[in-house]
């Protein structure tokens, strides 16, 4: 159970800080939907903002609430701690392959390309 616990915590502390860098970084996830930039049209950007913002704060709920849930040892924090970060590194890695994937068909995924 203590595994389980530690991955699930870690999985949601990776999806939570995968949120938070939609929303830092929003105009590279417009890319991913197809749709054409630099300028957005402002209903646009409200709509996935809003989005973003709604997955974030209810990533940090759910993290918050698994968190919340009992008392652990520091040993189980530092086990979902490794999880979050080999997810996370996952994450980082399909955006980057998938970044580099529509730079190669000349959509460019990112509007600094």
């Amino acid at each position: 159970m203590l595994n389980d616990d530690a991955t699930t915590i870690g999985f949601l502390a990776a999806g939570f800080f995968w949120t938070i860098w939609w929303n830092l970084d929003w105009r590279r996830y417009l890319k991913f939907y197809g749709i054409k930039g630099p300028t957005y049209p402002v209903w646009v950007q409200l709509l996935f903002r809003t989005f973003f913002a709604v997955c974030s704060v209810g990533a940090a709920v759910e993290l918050g609430r698994q968190l919340l849930r009992s008392v652990r040892s520091v040993q189980f924090y530092f086990h979902c701690i490794l999880v979050a970060g080999a997810c996370f590194g996952g994450i980082v890695l399909m955006v980057l392959v998938a970044d580099s994937m529509m730079k190669n068909r000349g959509t460019g995924a990112h509007p600094r390309s």
